[in-house]
């Protein structure tokens, strides 16, 4: 079984040619086509997975049991802190009950059985929802008086009402579009690598000597902001790439060794009148480099392409040659030929 999140944007076909010529030396000459070559090479041709008519595998209906389940705990948490319910037994009652009733719910939903990504992209929904109401949570609590701040209350109102928000456009995009599940993975991945880089920069680039209030600042704020843009970003780069679940292992991958090869940037701060916390700031930049080069070293990949995702079948090598062969210079004399395709 295979199975991953599903993205929340409608996934828009697109086709890409490319065409190049070149002369060299006498006549090397180089071309490129898109669509086809002399090899019978093709170009990969988009199309949306919508009303493909797959089903949903276990393994996908599973992430929104799971969801689901969550969400009706954290409603329970929710509702006893806006009833102000403070004893310890009551305490378990809705959360228990609502916990047990989520997953039910998504029972009944699945009967008869949701089509391919529509469970994945309800239950990215519900996370990323969620994961922004306690963003938002965050940046208020850390920015505040300790009068004025949200506190727990505020904590479980916010994720509420964000997951609540998300779950209901993850259904929407997820009924009305049946978007891969593999985009859901890599939004969800996205939004964590945005939040994690963010947060580096904001506390690293706060001013030295101001203590950790300022620090913790911009911190939530960074974490706040790449969140975000690590979500739109993925969700628009969704609309005309699929990447493979090596595609985002590898970016995973990249991340942690960006994140590793630059943490001895902290052995030239001893000593030094800076302070160490800007060593967030070059670990930031190795992540971001290192997410940049698994996606790269990877984008070829098709070992689990489907054939209703985006950009299916056989991809081209950037650069491939299809022909040598010998061409008639003008004047007299002869000069080879070179014929390929360039992506």
């Amino acid at each position: 079984m295979k199975r991953a999140l599903s993205v929340l944007v409608a996934l828009l076909p697109a086709t890409f040619s490319a065409t190049a010529a070149a002369q060299m030396g006498g006549s090397i000459g180089w071309s490129s086509q898109g669509g086809g070559t002399s090899s019978g090479y093709a170009m990969p041709v988009p199309t949306s997975s919508g009303g493909s008519g797959a089903k949903s595998t276990d393994l996908e209906i599973g992430t929104l049991y799971v969801a689901g389940t969550a969400y009706g705990i954290g409603a329970g948490v929710w509702l006893d802190a806006e009833l102000g319910i403070s004893d310890p037994g009551l305490n378990f009652i809705a959360p228990a009950v609502l916990g047990v009733g989520a997953p039910i719910g998504v029972y009944f939903l699945d009967h008869p059985q949701m089509p391919r990504g529509v469970p994945a992209s309800i239950a990215l929904g519900l996370t990323l929802g969620a994961g922004e109401g306690f963003g938002v949570w965050s940046y208020q609590f850390v920015t505040s008086s300790k009068e004025n701040a949200w506190g727990f209350r505020g904590l479980a109102r916010s994720s509420f009402i964000g997951a609540t928000v998300g779950g209901a456009a993850g259904a929407a995009v997820g009924f009305l579009q049946e978007p891969s599940p593999k985009s859901s993975l890599f939004i969800g991945s996205s939004a964590l690598w945005g939040a994690g880089i963010g947060s580096m920069f904001g506390y690293g680039s706060t001013a030295k000597g101001r203590g950790y209030g300022l620090s913790n600042d911009g911190a939530s704020l960074g974490g706040l902001i790449g969140y975000n843009l690590g979500i739109v970003g993925s969700a628009a780069l969704s609309t005309v790439w699929v990447p493979t679940y090596k595609n985002t292992a590898f970016m995973w991958a990249g991340a942690a060794a960006g994140f590793a090869a630059t943490s001895p940037v902290y052995l030239l701060y001893a000593g030094s009148e800076s302070p160490a916390k800007r060593g967030l700031i070059v670990q930031g930049v190795g992540t971001t480099l290192g997410i940049v080069a698994g996606a790269m070293f990877t984008f070829y990949d098709t070992d689990d392409i489907a054939s209703d995702d985006p950009f299916r079948g056989p991809r081209p090598s950037l650069a491939r040659i299809t022909g040598v062969g010998p061409m008639p210079m003008p004047g007299g004399g002869a000069g080879a030929m070179v014929q390929g395709v360039l992506f």
